[in-house]
């Protein structure tokens, strides 16, 4: 007599995933990175359908590969919409950040936030980072995930396109 455990239960054999796995994957893959443009995005997605597949028990036949295209099409979308949303979030957060500068209002603040504006976004974001965000340079690595001798070089290195932009009075403490 066979005696079934409670993972045989939870887990059956489902050849028939193996076999579709082996039949379609590619044309999932395909379909999937021709809509994200992304090879990582694309495998973990074709990964899921695949895993839905399996959850769903979803049999060899002439409606696999369409249920198998509905399905990647479907994570595909939740995919750009998490990605659409994470760039908005990212933009707000910088919208907001540039908003906090000094609130004086003076030439020299205005002055300093015009130079910011013509540097590259590597130069600007460490600038930032250290004098408005108050970071010290290990924060700073951790945060844009560098080792520290980068964040150092990339802060010597930023300092210095600062400096040739800027006004020389500006540079002494003086004013214009």
């Amino acid at each position: 007599m066979e005696t079934r455990t409670q993972s045989d239960v939870d887990a059956p054999d489902r050849p028939d995933v193996e076999e579709l796995h082996r039949l379609y994957s590619q044309n999932v893959y395909r379909f999937t990175y021709r809509r994200i443009l992304d090879i990582d995005s694309a495998q973990q997605i074709t990964n899921d359908v695949f895993r839905l597949a399996w959850h769903r028990n979803i049999p060899l036949g002439p409606e696999a590969l369409p249920w198998l295209l509905v399905t990647a099409k479907k994570l595909v979308s939740n995919e750009l919409r998490a990605l659409n949303r994470e760039k908005q979030l990212a933009r707000k957060a910088t919208e907001q950040h540039l908003a906090q500068r000094p609130e004086n209002g003076s030439e020299l603040g205005e002055q300093v936030q015009a130079i910011l504006e013509t540097l590259r976004e590597k130069d600007r974001e460490v600038l930032m980072l250290t004098y408005w965000d108050g970071l010290s340079t290990t924060e700073i690595a951790s945060v844009l995930g560098c080792s520290l001798e980068s964040i150092k070089s990339r802060l010597f290195r930023a300092r210095k396109a600062f400096e040739r932009k800027a006004p020389s009075s500006m540079l002494k403490g003086g004013s214009n």
